[in-house]
């Protein structure tokens, strides 16, 4: 969240607080290129629940799904297998992220692209 805020792409207060409690955000990328929080939850085995919630809130059914991890594969690996674990014909990529997608999604983050039904 400290990238987020020295880029202006989230309020530093907020950042300052979700760093300080432990909380980790689920979100997605807005319009304008802000993170849109969609969740907010406490331990890693429940922000990826709420990843494969959110996922099929956003329409996921299925299809390709690309989880990019920076320094935390174990996370990739075990949202692979909660994935799996409904959509079993599901092509995962897990694979490190690098560059600007590493500084945005900070140590131990991940980031999920997915196909939406309509795509398929």
């Amino acid at each position: 969240m400290k990238n987020l805020a020295n880029n202006g792409r989230v309020n530093p207060l907020v950042a300052k607080a979700v760093g300080l409690l432990g909380i980790r955000i689920v979100g997605k990328a807005s319009e304008k290129g802000d993170l849109d929080p969609l969740d907010k939850c406490r331990g890693e085995k429940r922000a990826l629940s709420c990843i494969f919630d959110n996922m099929n809130k956003l329409g996921f059914k299925g299809g390709k799904v690309k989880i990019g991890h920076v320094g935390n594969e174990t996370a990739a690996h075990s949202l692979k297998q909660i994935i799996l674990s409904k959509f079993e014909n599901t092509d995962i990529e897990i694979y490190p992220t690098r560059g600007l997608c590493s500084f945005y999604a900070e140590k131990g983050g991940l980031l999920v692209g997915f196909e939406k039904a309509d795509a398929i």
